[in-house]
């Protein structure tokens, strides 16, 4: 079967699409990062299909019928596209009546032929379907831009709120990098005057907007110093 892929060009860790047209709440220093060159071996390949990297009980999740969640593009620095999906667990008499399923994040190096070996799966990065709240599903969009992986998530009621986060591979793992994250009253603000923070972990380097009383737009940069990046199999998104 031949594989499906959806190149997705950002030109920020922005919001740029989703379920309504959305702007760039921000300009982040997430952005302004250099991508390593280090480039790994492939020991072993996949078919040339994404159920290749899929696991048994899962599948690729199509957000809108017959677009699979797919990313392509070189995450290794070996010149070779790679591939990023999210996918999302069959349902099963395991799972109650109504109750969403898990859903996953899967990087996959591939090699001159096209084929895959899949990197790592990450099982608690992705939010469910019904954990969006009245806006419904969160899920976004996954994306690849400047060697990295970008998930995004939008929701909410009347507070909506929004996130990115971005992964890079980098000493033989995977890494949270940069993040993301905003909220705003649909009922007084618009997502262009949201309150969002902006964080490069691999810096320290952060960005904070808000919005005084007086609707006028603050913004706060700063250095929290360095910390330990938290590795992409380990990151929970719900923490």
């Amino acid at each position: 079967m031949k594989k499906q892929i959806f190149l997705y060009l950002l030109v920020s860790i922005g919001l740029l699409t989703g379920c309504q047209e959305r702007t760039d709440p921000v300009n982040n220093v997430v952005n302004q990062q250099t991508v390593d060159s280090e480039a790994v071996a492939i020991t072993e390949v996949e078919d040339d299909d994404s159920a290749g990297i899929v696991p048994e009980g899962w599948h690729v999740l199509e957000r809108v019928e017959g677009e699979p969640s797919t990313a392509e593009g070189d995450l290794n620095q070996d010149g070779i596209p790679d591939l990023a999906a999210v996918i999302e667990q069959d349902q099963d008499q395991s799972q109650a009546e109504g109750e969403a399923a898990p859903r996953a994040l899967v990087i996959a190096f591939g090699n001159k032929a096209h084929e895959f070996t899949r990197s790592v799966m990450a099982q608690k990065v992705m939010l469910q379907a019904d954990e969006g709240g009245i806006w419904g599903d969160p899920f976004e969009q996954i994306s690849i831009n400047r060697g990295s992986v970008l998930v995004d998530h939008y929701g909410g009621s009347n507070w909506r709120w929004f996130s990115t986060h971005r992964f890079r591979y980098q000493n033989k793992d995977w890494y949270l990098i940069g993040s993301t994250n905003g909220s705003y009253f649909t009922g007084t603000t618009a997502e262009e005057n949201a309150d969002v923070e902006d964080t490069n972990w691999l810096t320290g380097d952060y960005v904070l907007r808000t919005t005084d009383e007086n609707n006028k737009l603050i913004t706060t940069t700063g250095n929290q110093g360095k910390k330990e990046l938290i590795k992409l199999a380990d990151y929970d998104i719900r923490e």
